[in-house]
Parts: structure tokens; C-alpha cells; sequence
């Protein structure tokens, strides 16, 4: 399913509000708010000022809203929909909120609503977005009288991801394992992972570092951390290359995963960012509603899929790993595939679509 690499021009905004509601957290992830941070910048670059109102955001992303200039302000009664007021845009994205909230929001401004599921049986919206590799059009026929915007070429990336991908290197053996079990992790498959990983390593000299990145919303830093410690090498400061390497709300992914030569992957939104820039995946789900993801992206040839994390154990992961990280024609193959699936440039053509809409 190749996309279009072209993109339609935005114009300047001129202080147009956008206001959007998501929250993170253990238990809902980071995803929702992390993709709404990517329109918002977006949004900032084209000249619009932007409003986040959530509920008890981890530091990480308090600190990645601010840094874009996006205003800060805590969620309340999302019933009436009193945080969309003045709003020239306004943006709804998580499964809790129901058509009553939506038709709320509605009434007080333009509604955007980012929607994974199609289960909501209304969704009052001007546009509704589903950016997922297995979204169809056909899900909202009853539901909704919003424009819809479609699948991965509406794919709500940051900017760091819209500038293609260096040349990918294919090595006998994947030399670099990463690790991304999603920034929140519920059920703790990053120890799981992390232990794969590190058996692989142990059987095939060929894998030489792995790197686990921990999300701003999962709790188990410190563990995970400790987990490292019997390794000389890991977070070492005086190592120049580490073995294992725990790194933390890492905020310039693409780099780091231009330099893997294989990852372990929850189902999220990462998915797509990954996507983008060919690299080689193993995709597990954390939740239900990444199955479809996974199932989705292995079917199309883009990635190999591990099942449940939550029913998977260490031993039969590394074992994937150790298929895939010894298999070059095959990592080439799901790279290649990959790349034709978004092309970083969601951001721009969802902005055109909301200032094309009318109210």
C-alpha cells in the first residue's frame, strides 16, 4: 500500500487555535498524547498557537509539550466540553471519551476526533482520523458525518521523521537489537524483552548492543536499570559503546532507530514511525487493540508478528530474535516493505484537510 510522498502546502495559520484533549499514563499509554504533540507541532510551525488539556501527564511529555510551545492546562468536566471553547480546531483523542463528550466538544468548535476502534456505535465529528494500517472507511458508515481521513497517510509523525531515512545497512547478523515496549508498558514485557534479548546476544556473537528505551510513563526505570547492572558495559558512562543500554524518554527517536538492525516492538503508534524509517520489526501486543497492528503489518509483509506479550515467554522470543537477527534477505525484505507504507508527511495533509473543512 505505497503512499504519495507529496504533501499539500498549509498555509500560515495566523494564531489559529488548536485545543486538544488526551491523556497519558500507566494505564492508558503515552501513545494518544504523543501523536497530538506531533500534529501540535505541526500546528506551531504553520503559525497556530496550541492548548493540551489533560490529566496527570508524566514529567517526559510535560516537558516535550512545553518545549513546543504548546499551553498547558489541567482536563475538566470533558461532559460539557467547556475545554473546547475559543477554539478554532479542536482535537479529541482516546478511547474513554464517549459521543456524549464528543457531541459536547462539537458544539463549542470545529471537532477533530483520532479514533483507533470504530466501536463507538456515534461519533459526532467535523473530520475523524484513523492513521492505523488496517483502517478502512467502510467501519464508519452509520457512525459518523465527518470527512474522514484514512489510514497511514494521515499518520500523525513528528518532524524529525519527515526527512527520509539513511541509507539501511543489512548485516549478516543484526548487530543492534532495540527494544520499544511502548511508553507506558502495563504489563512489564520490557523485562521480558530485555531478557530475550540479552539470551540472544549470549548465543549469537553477532548481536552486539541492545537498547531498551523505557517511556515517560512506565514506572519501572529503576528496575529495568538494575536488571543491566550485572554487565559490565551497561550505562557505563566511561564505555564509549555499552553492551545494554537503558535510555529513558529518549526525544530524538529516528536517529536511534536509523541505527537498528532489528526491534522488538510493542503494537502502538510506534509502529508507523518505524515504518517510516525501514526498520526490520518483531511486534507484539501490549493490549487488545494493537493485535489488529501486528496481524495487520505481517500479513503485508512489513514485520513479523510475536502474538501477546502477555502470553509470550523470554525463551520463544529470543528464539524470534535469533530468526530474524541471522536472516539478512528477510530483515531486507520487511524493511523494504515497510518504507512504502507511510512517508512521514501525515501531519501536513491532516492540517490542510482541518483548514479545508468548514465548520
Amino acid at each position: 500500500m505505497p503512499q504519495n510522498s507529496t504533501a499539500p502546502s498549509i498555509p500560515h495559520l495566523h494564531g489559529r487555535r488548536l485545543t486538544i484533549r488526551a491523556d497519558a499514563g500507566p494505564t492508558i499509554g503515552t501513545g494518544h498524547v504523543m501523536r497530538c504533540l506531533a500534529l501540535a507541532e505541526g500546528w506551531r510551525e504553520a503559525g497556530g498557537a496550541v492548548t493540551l488539556a489533560s490529566r496527570d501527564l508524566p514529567g517526559g511529555l510535560i516537558t516535550r509539550a512545553e518545549n513546543l510551545g504548546v499551553t498547558l492546562e489541567p482536563a475538566g468536566d470533558d461532559s460539557d466540553g467547556a475545554w473546547a471553547e475559543g477554539a478554532d480546531l479542536a482535537v479529541i483523542d482516546g478511547w474513554a471519551f464517549t459521543a456524549g463528550h464528543l457531541a459536547a466538544a462539537k458544539a463549542r468548535a470545529p471537532l477533530l476526533v483520532i479514533d483507533d476502534t470504530a466501536e463507538r456505535s456515534s461519533i459526532p465529528a467535523d473530520l475523524l482520523l484513523n492513521p492505523n494500517v488496517y483502517a478502512e472507511a467502510g467501519a464508519y458508515v452509520g457512525r459518523t458525518e465527518g470527512r474522514l481521513l484514512i489510514g497511514p497517510a494521515f499518520a500523525l509523525l513528528r518532524g524529525e521523521f519527515t526527512e527520509p531515512p539513511p541509507e539501511r545497512a543489512y548485516p549478516p547478523v543484526a548487530r543492534h537489537l532495540l527494544l520499544l515496549l511502548g511508553g507506558a508498558d502495563p504489563i512489564g514485557a520490557s523485562t521480558a524483552a530485555l531478557a530475550a534479548a540479552r539470551a540472544a546476544r549470549a548465543t549469537e556473537p553477532g548481536i552486539q548492543r541492545i537498547t531498551l528505551v523505557v517511556g515517560a510513563a512506565n514506572p519501572a526505570r529503576a528496575q529495568l536499570t538494575t536488571q543491566t547492572a550485572d554487565d559490565p558495559a551497561a550505562d557505563d558512562p566511561a564505555v564509549d559503546d555499552p553492551a545494554i543500554v537503558v535510555r529513558y524518554d529518549v526525544t530524538a527517536m529516528a536517529p536511534l532507530m536509523d541505527t537498528a538492525d532489528l526491534v522488538v516492538s510493542a503494537g502502538g503508534s510506534t509502529v508507523l514511525e518505524l515504518a517510516a524509517r525501514g526498520v526490520p520489526m518483531l511486534l507484539g501486543a501490549l493490549i487488545a487493540e494493537e493485535e489488529p497492528v501486528i496481524t495487520t503489518m505481517q500479513a503485508l509483509g512489513a514485520a513479523r508478528a510475536l502474538g501477546r506479550f502477555d502470553s509470550f515467554d523470554a525463551t520463544r522470543m529470543s528464539d524470534a530474535i535469533l530468526a530474524l537477527a541471522r536472516d539478512r534477505a528477510a530483515r531486507r525484505a520487511l524493511s523494504e516493505v515497510a518504507r512504502t507504507i507511510v512517508d512521514g508527511r501525515g501531519v501536513e495533509r491532516v492540517i490542510a484537510a482541518c483548514v479545508e473543512t468548514p465548520p
